[in-house]
């Protein structure tokens, strides 16, 4: 596409998992100690350059709380892939995880791209899921994962949506020539 491309990507994952801070790093490159939760969806853009392509991000940040489990699926409407976010310090945000994959597949389908991410590894000595095991699930699923801080940042951050983006990229301009 001459003028760019315009790729929609959400983040789901469990209330208090780091969705916004991740999103925040990304985006503006700041980290907020005070969380303010999500009402709703929250939209944050970004300009970047793949291989000399200008791509705009629209980066939807979802609530994690169940009252918005009504209203979350309108958001994925037309997403091209997902963070599937949890907190590698709460098991149970782990064990969520099966159910915000099928709840962003029910509204995109099946072969829209996923990527799962365990934050706050800056609090490696709190660990509750081991790399080995969340390994293991995001291999048994073909899903890719990354671990991150988004408290501490680094390049990891920048890789995730590199990843994301790029795997994106390869089936619109496979759409587009098919079109063509």
């Amino acid at each position: 596409m001459r003028n760019g491309w315009v790729i929609k990507i959400c983040s789901a994952g469990s209330y208090q998992v780091g969705k916004t801070s991740l999103i925040r790093r990304y985006a503006e490159g700041t980290f907020e100690l005070d969380y303010t939760p999500t009402i709703g969806v929250d939209i944050t853009t970004k300009l970047i350059s793949v291989n000399q392509q200008p791509v705009k991000l629209l980066l939807m940040d979802t609530a994690g709380q169940e009252i918005f489990g009504k209203i979350r699926p309108t958001y994925y409407e037309g997403a091209l892939g997902c963070l599937i976010v949890f907190d590698i310090t709460r098991r149970r945000t782990f064990v969520e995880l099966d159910r915000w994959i099928e709840e962003f597949r029910a509204v995109t389908g099946d072969k829209t791209s996923i990527t799962i991410i365990g934050n706050k590894i800056d609090l490696e000595n709190q660990r509750e899921v081991s790399k080995d095991e969340i390994a293991e699930f995001a291999e048994h699923r073909g899903i890719p994962f990354f671990e991150c801080s988004a408290k501490l940042g680094g390049d990891v951050i920048e890789n995730i949506y590199t990843d994301l983006v790029k795997r994106n990229l390869t089936f619109l301009q496979k759409l587009e020539e098919l079109r063509g």
